[in-house]
């Protein structure tokens, strides 16, 4: 894999930190993902979240940092 390529992966999927949204699959806390989705760049998209405590399906998270492509920490939200 190309470094530049690795980079551009990472720096874009960056646009979701701060951002609002809902747990499609629940978050079952520590190293067991679950799944949000939330508006960014103008579209729906999908995430693997962590998160130090369980969050169920149908609440609402803030993103507070990327792990990976396609990864991101969450913390429950309430508006």
């Amino acid at each position: 894999m190309c470094w530049g390529a690795r980079r551009t992966g990472a720096v874009s999927d960056a646009a979701v930190v701060g951002k609002v949204g809902d747990v499609l699959v629940r978050v079952r806390g520590g190293d067991a993902p679950g799944e949000i989705v939330t508006i960014v760049r103008g579209t729906r998209e999908t995430f693997l979240a962590y998160a130090e405590d369980p969050i169920e399906a149908g609440s609402k998270v803030l993103v507070i940092g990327v792990r990976g492509p396609r990864s991101v920490d969450v913390l429950p939200w309430s508006e």
